[in-house]
């Protein structure tokens, strides 16, 4: 074998190693995660400072939301809808992530009884979301979430200062 022949095949390994590392156990090629596994009527996304809880989550212990949440959250239309299921549960190749997971975004999917059935938290710093229930693939297109909550007017920004600051501006002055 030559250095090319054993490069080809060494680069279609690894590229193949990292497709097959963001895909589901056991499958050959990408396949779309089946979340989530409860009917949905709509989905909204929010925004929120993670650092107003003991947790950084956007359900606390108790079921209800976090008091860091900004805003009521944009109800997304049904393209968006479409859009988000895509860049959620197709899996993606892994790209440079860190472990800080403090998440300022969140997916919630709505039963027809305005149940929360689902929902994603996103910490674009690190490129890590967690999902209730769990199901979706580590590797999602964080590049789509962030351009569809741009989209439906849902404000990004960079590092927890910007969220901290968002908050404090649109609390009611007391």
């Amino acid at each position: 074998m030559n250095r090319h022949t054993f490069l080809q095949l060494t680069a279609a390994g690894l590229t193949g190693g990292v497709l097959a590392s963001c895909a589901s156990p056991g499958s050959r090629a990408a396949q779309p995660a089946a979340w989530p596994p409860q009917p949905f009527t709509r989905a909204r996304a929010f925004v929120y400072d993670c650092d107003a809880d003991q947790s950084v989550g956007f359900f606390q212990k108790d079921g209800r939301q976090s008091r860091g949440v900004i805003g009521d959250g944009v109800t997304l239309n049904p393209a968006q809808v479409k859009r988000l299921l895509a860049a959620l549960t197709m899996p993606v190749p892994r790209r440079g992530r860190t472990a800080c997971f403090v998440p300022h975004h969140a997916f919630v999917f709505y039963n027809a009884e305005d149940q929360a059935v689902a929902h994603a938290e996103i910490c674009f710093n690190c490129r890590t979301l967690k999902s209730f229930p769990a199901g979706l693939p580590s590797c999602v297109d964080f590049p789509a979430l962030w351009t569809l909550l741009q989209e439906a007017g849902v404000p990004v920004g960079p590092g927890s200062q910007f969220y901290r600051d968002l908050r404090r501006a649109r609390q009611p002055s007391r």
